[in-house]
């Protein structure tokens, strides 16, 4: 098969540094980087994707685009999400058109579904609830930024359905990918351990900032961390397969899979993503009893 050519938008968050450990750099797929900032150590196309212009010859020639890009904060009011979450989505498929690119993979997330976690929540993250939200269950985001999302998905199902390019839309909703320093189940509960210390990671580790707080480890915050990481987890090496499942999938007009884990605990489905995809999740949170190195300080 010809090596495909990939645009990424947003690369250096969390779920973007999954695919830069695991994906690019691959034989397969030649990557083009896009950001707002400038990265020395990538060949980075700097533009904001609230300015078309400014992002629209970074579409040409490319086969699809990885988009990622997004204001990102759970909490974050409606006037922070507008520019980047509802104008750079449509200009990002209005690019991905006028370009002719097929294939758009939409960072969506499992702020989609909030209010399903925050109406269950903390029962939900035991192993015998019986919630299991899959690809038709109705939408209810738990804030703007979440309903930013709903709108993207949306879209991207009208634009799919047009004439022309993209003619397909992978929407994924991503569960919790953290960064490669706290990539596990206890990863939030540590940061919190770690968060205002000398033992912080900082610099490519950005992580959600509607996540706050500091605890001591063994402390209720702590294990209460641990039991929702362990059910909504998912592993960096497992998000950039479900990405390279979509990639390589050539049958998908528009559908909704979830980017989680095989977590015994999970309330989100896999199964919709195994069969139609071929997503084979490796990783699963219940198998952890405790955060790897837990005398050492994580390493950026």
């Amino acid at each position: 098969m010809a090596t495909q050519n990939v645009l990424v938008t947003g690369p250096f968050g969390e779920a973007g540094q999954a695919l830069r450990t695991h994906l690019i750099g691959s034989e397969e797929y030649e990557f083009t980087l896009l950001d707002r900032n400038d990265h020395p150590d990538y060949e980075t196309h700097v533009a904001d994707i609230s300015d078309y212009d400014a992002i629209r010859p970074a579409f040409e020639d490319q086969d699809a685009v990885i988009h990622l890009a997004a204001q990102s904060d759970a909490g974050a009011e409606l006037d922070e999400v507008i520019q980047p979450n509802i104008v750079g989505t449509v200009n990002v498929l209005e690019a991905a058109e006028d370009a002719g690119v097929e294939k758009v993979i939409y960072a969506s997330s499992q702020r989609v579904m909030g209010l399903y976690e925050e109406d269950n929540a903390p029962e939900l993250y035991e192993k015998d609830h019986d919630l299991l939200l899959d690809h038709e269950t109705l939408p209810k985001p738990d804030g703007f930024y979440g309903a930013t999302k709903v709108f993207g998905e949306n879209m991207g199902r009208v634009y799919a359905r047009r004439e022309g390019a993209p003619s397909q839309f992978f929407s994924i909703r991503i569960s919790s990918v953290r960064a490669e320093a706290y990539d596990h189940p206890y990863g939030d509960a540590e940061r919190g351990v770690h968060r205002g210390t000398d033992d912080a990671v900082d610099g490519d580790d950005a992580w959600d900032p509607s996540q706050t707080g500091s605890w001591e480890r063994g402390s209720e915050e702590y294990e209460e961390m641990v039991d929702r990481l362990k059910a909504s987890w998912t592993s960096q090496r497992d998000f950039a397969h479900l990405i390279e499942c979509c990639l390589e999938n050539e049958t998908v007009t528009y559908d909704t899979f979830y980017a989680v884990s095989d977590n015994a605990a999970r309330w989100f489905d896999t199964e919709h993503a195994k069969d139609v995809l071929g997503y084979e999740p490796q990783d699963d949170g219940s198998e952890w009893d405790q955060p790897p190195n837990v005398n050492e300080t994580p390493q950026s």
